[in-house]
């Protein structure tokens, strides 16, 4: 009994059933207070703007691909810290709405970009 309790704990602490970094595509293209509210259901522990029309770290530089759909070059980045994972989510205005999720990411706590 003891192991089996051992081996789901560290399944679970080590988040074996995950990648190192996965997207979130049930988040992509909903609206910011979608996540926030029903998905998330707490505020986030960081958020910070980025300029799509600047040059972008390595974190942030995915958003790059999906500049075309962006009305505004200022998109704004969420992350929620999790125990063994963060979750971010990229949010900008795009024609279809005006708070758009347009890339999110689950990550393990391990993972430096």
């Amino acid at each position: 009994m003891t192991i089996a309790i051992t081996g789901l704990a560290t399944t679970w602490y080590f988040d074996i059933w995950h990648k190192p970094v996965e997207t979130i595509d049930e988040l992509i293209g909903m609206n910011f207070d979608y996540a926030h509210k029903l998905y998330f259901k707490t505020d986030p522990e960081n958020h910070y703007k980025i300029n799509v029309n600047y040059p972008l770290n390595e974190f942030d530089g995915g958003i790059y691909k999906k500049r075309s759909i962006l009305k505004d070059s200022i998109v704004h980045v969420y992350t929620w810290r999790f125990i063994n994972h963060k979750q971010t989510i990229w949010v900008g205005e795009t024609e279809i709405m005006k708070s758009e999720i347009i890339d999110a990411n689950r990550y393990k706590n391990s993972i430096r970009f």
